[in-house]
C-alpha cells in the first residue's frame, strides 16, 4: 500500500530532470506518508489539468496496462481483447488504451452493477464474470486475440485460455494461483503467455511508461 503519490518537490538531486516546486505524480515508497524520498525515474511532470487526488489513481494501473497491451501482448487495431475485473482500477485503464489503440474490448464484471456502469461506458461485450457460462458467448462471437487476466478462480484460467483465438496472446497480472508456463503450453502451446507485474520492472522502463501516460493525459486521450 502507497506505492501510487502525486506531491510536489521538495528537494531535487544535482542532475534530476526534476526541480523544487514541480508538480508530479508517480510510484514512491512509504506514498502513505507526508514526505517520501524517490527516483526521478519513478516521477513524472503532472500535467496541470488533473488534480492531485486524481493523478494519485493513475500510476499503477496505467503503467500496468501499457506494458500488458502495447508491450506483453503487443496489441493491433481492429484486435478483440478480454479485460477480466474491467470495472477495477485496471480494467478502467485497460479500456481507455484499447480504444485509443482501435482494438474491442471485451469485458467481465460480478456484479450488475459493474457490468451497468462498463455499459454506460460504451463497452458492447460485457459479460458475468462469476458464471462460466460467459466463455460459450465470447467463444460464439469469434472468440479474442488477446486476454487480459487477474482471475485464477476454478475454471477461470482453462476458459480464457479456450476462447483465445490460434496464436493469442495471454498475459497475467495476478500474483496468487496463478498458473505455470508448462500448464498454459499443455493446455494450449500455440499461445503465448506472459506474466507481468509493476513491482518488477526496472526503473528506466517504468518512466517510459509514465511519460506516456502523462502525454496521454495532457493530450486528453487518458482520464483518470
Amino acid at each position: 500500500p502507497g506505492g501510487d503519490c502525486s506531491g510536489v518537490v521538495l528537494v531535487a538531486g544535482q542532475h534530476s530532470p526534476l526541480s523544487p516546486g514541480q508538480s508530479v505524480f508517480g510510484l514512491a515508497e512509504g506514498s502513505l506518508g507526508s514526505h517520501v524520498q524517490a527516483s526521478a525515474q519513478t516521477l513524472v511532470a503532472m500535467p496541470g489539468q488533473i488534480s492531485f487526488e486524481a493523478a494519485a489513481t493513475m500510476p499503477t494501473v496505467f503503467i500496468t496496462v501499457d506494458m500488458v497491451l502495447h508491450r506483453a501482448a503487443a496489441m493491433q487495431r481492429g484486435e478483440r481483447v478480454l479485460v477480466h475485473a474491467a470495472a477495477g482500477g485496471v480494467g478502467l485503464a485497460a479500456l481507455q488504451l484499447i480504444e485509443a489503440a482501435g482494438a474491442t474490448p471485451v469485458a467481465t464484471a460480478g456484479s450488475p452493477s459493474k457490468r451497468s456502469l462498463l455499459r454506460s461506458l460504451g463497452v458492447a461485450h460485457v459479460v458475468n464474470s462469476r458464471d462460466l457460462s460467459c466463455f460459450e458467448g465470447v467463444a460464439a462471437a469469434g472468440g479474442v486475440d488477446v486476454v487480459l487476466n487477474s482471475l485464477t478462480s476454478p475454471g477461470m484460467v482453462a476458459g480464457s485460455l479456450s476462447v483465445l483465438r490460434r496464436g493469442g496472446r495471454f498475459v497475467e497480472i495476478g500474483k496468487r494461483d496463478i498458473w505455470a508456463p508448462a500448464a498454459v503450453a499443455a493446455e494450449r502451446p500455440d499461445v503465448s503467455y506472459s506474466l507481468l507485474a509493476v513491482d518488477f520492472l526496472p526503473d528506466v522502463v517504468v518512466q517510459s511508461a509514465l511519460q506516456r501516460m502523462a502525454a496521454g493525459v495532457a493530450a486528453g486521450q487518458l482520464a483518470p
